[in-house]
């Protein structure tokens, strides 16, 4: 049946609980700050931090006290005596007095625990069972000490509350920080590959082209008669050597009529014919690996967009830039104009000479 105990308990939390109990049981025995005793005190033992109702430091060790008002907790209170052991191992504790209410539920574990402890700690822990007339007088006694000192304890809940916001309030602006950052690095490498992407297309684009010319050129040759052939080889091995022969060696175009220079030039237009070949097989690799590049880059980044792992920013950026940059500047190979068989030789692709990177 509830007593007066459990009367006044109930109009309380269980913070005031607890601090009530603990001021008027420390005041009764003399526990107070200004023989040393601290409030919260903590130790660090091999088990843990243990934190201490009351404490004062004796010598190299400390004299900690532990009360309980109300039903014990089993795992709490179990890892509470489980670091306390430890400390009184370790000499860390020197003495240790737990205090609980006489009709209170403490668990057959705990009550077990406290009993060991005091057989296996004799004289230095103490379990000590307060009756509850006495527990109730040291609540009437906290809750005085505690209207007196009302302000002092306001401030000090409200400025330990103000703490723990300033570093709640810290941790995510540095959660945020890192999430901007993470997004801005992932743009920044999105954006560089793009460049990188933009300024080699051009080039890879012009050397694609310059090769589809080079056999397209072959394959017109393949496909003339015989002696209009050799003309144009003529023709052309003489504009190669005008680009590219040095100085000293202009003299000797001026036999290109007789039969050993016209072997010479077949011999150079045959090269001519095999490089343009190579050409057009290199042409037709670099094609192929930038489609393929094309599809990687697409599926990958299908691929984070269907997991949601795509930001707004990424998204837009590729759905703007869908194509790759090199896809804008590729052409697809054109037909060269026909030669007319046995014709002036004026024909708009041999205007075009022989280009230098054959």
């Amino acid at each position: 049946m509830p007593d007066e105990y459990d009367v006044i308990r109930r109009r309380l939390t269980n913070y005031e609980k607890g601090l009530y109990f603990e001021l008027g049981r420390a005041r009764e025995r003399g526990e107070t700050p200004e023989k040393g005793w601290v409030r919260q005190f903590r130790i660090e033992t091999s088990k843990g931090p243990r934190v201490l109702d009351n404490a004062r430091t004796e010598g190299r060790g400390t004299r900690g006290i532990e009360r309980k008002s109300g039903r014990v907790n089993e795992r709490d209170t179990r890892e509470q005596l489980f670091k306390e052991r430890a400390g009184l191992e370790s000499g860390q504790l020197t003495q240790s007095r737990w205090e609980t209410v006489a009709g209170e539920n403490i668990p057959r574990s705990v009550a077990a625990e406290l009993q060991a402890m005091a057989r296996d700690f004799p004289g230095r822990f103490h379990h000590e069972i307060v009756s509850r007339a006495d527990a109730l007088r040291a609540i009437r006694l906290g809750q005085s000490l505690a209207s007196q000192q009302l302000e002092l304890v306001r401030v000090y809940e409200l400025d330990r509350a103000q703490r723990a916001r300033e570093r709640l309030a810290k941790i995510r602006q540095i959660v945020r920080a890192q999430e901007r950052a993470e997004k801005f690095r992932k743009v920044q490498q999105f954006r560089e590959a793009a460049t990188r992407g933009r300024e080699e297309a051009p080039q890879l684009a012009e050397r694609s082209r310059r090769a589809r010319e080079e056999a397209e050129r072959a394959r017109q040759a393949r496909q003339t008669p015989e002696t209009e052939r050799v003309r144009i080889e003529r023709e052309v091995t003489e504009r190669v050597a005008q680009e590219f022969a040095m100085p000293t060696q202009y003299a000797q175009w001026d036999a290109a009529h007789n039969g050993e220079q016209a072997a010479r030039d077949t011999a150079d237009a045959n090269s001519a014919e095999r490089a343009a070949a190579e050409a057009r097989a290199a042409a037709e690799k670099e094609l192929e690996a930038a489609k393929a590049q094309d599809q990687a880059r697409n599926a990958a980044f299908t691929e984070l967009d269907e997991k949601g792992r795509l930001s707004e920013v990424e998204r837009l950026l590729w759905l703007g830039q869908a194509t790759h940059p090199q896809a804008a500047v590729r052409q697809t190979p054109r037909h060269a104009p026909s030669v007319d068989r046995g014709g002036t030789g004026q024909g708009h692709d041999r205007t075009r000479g022989v280009s230098r990177d054959r």
